[in-house]
């Protein structure tokens, strides 16, 4: 019955798709909850390259290498580290912190860390918004042979491994990602869930859904049928 699953993920994830350019309202998404709380001061947590208006933004690359035009909203900044309060007081503190298919990259030892440095930039009652791969998601899809339907997730594996190759090899692309981004962990939403409530840094943690009033196509979920977003309140 593989057949039957990859209509159902293709139709889930046109649906996906046409209710959050079609018919959701935007000013039910979380960007515009925030907005008219005048919660307005966002940080992009491993932003990579890859900038969206209203947002400062902060990677491992040095400042010299950043968009000419956004230096002045870029910060240098290694989450699993250890920074003086300098560091901090230089950034400031924000309303949302958003880290979309970040957390992954980061060894397992290194996320308390950056879960306390998250919570120290982060105003009062401020959003820690975080989307990772599903490992559910991925590992259903594998048991119905479904990984190479035509997605974000297929094109990106088929940039190392040829279209049409073995589940096995889709599935190592997910695990384990490009050379120069290896996904050091998997989760699923127990697992996110877990790590974030372990920290006791956090509270309201739950799973934010495609359908969720307050999820936003991409503000929220920028892979969506293939990510698990997280958000939780600083406490």
């Amino acid at each position: 019955m593989n057949w039957l699953f990859r209509m159902y993920y293709t139709l889930r994830l046109r649906a996906i798709y046409s209710y959050h350019l079609r018919y959701k309202k935007k000013k039910n998404g979380l960007g515009e909850k925030l907005k008219q709380e005048g919660k307005t001061r966002w940080m992009d947590m491993g932003a990579s390259g890859s900038f969206s208006d209203g947002f400062f933004f902060a990677d491992l690359y040095p400042p010299e290498e950043a968009n000419e035009k956004l230096k002045d909203r870029y910060f240098q900044f290694n989450a699993t580290l250890d920074h003086p309060q300098e560091k901090f007081s230089q950034m400031g503190k924000f309303d949302l912190i958003r880290m979309q298919h970040v957390l992954e990259h980061l060894p397992i030892e290194g996320i308390p860390l950056a879960l306390t440095n998250f919570h120290k930039l982060l105003n009062d009652d401020g959003w820690l918004l975080i989307t990772v791969p599903d490992l559910e998601t991925m590992v259903n899809m594998y048991r119905h042979k479904s990984l190479d339907i035509p997605s974000a997730f297929a094109e990106w594996a088929e940039t190392r491994v040829e279209k049409g190759s073995p589940q096995s090899f889709y599935f190592s692309i997910f695990t384990h990602s490009l050379p120069h981004q290896a996904h050091y962990w998997c989760f699923d939403q127990e697992g996110m869930e877990y790590a974030i409530n372990q920290s006791g840094l956090f509270k309201n943690v739950k799973c934010l859904g495609p359908f969720n009033k307050l999820a936003d196509v991409p503000f929220t979920h920028n892979r969506p049928g293939e990510d698990l977003c997280i958000i939780a309140q600083k406490a």
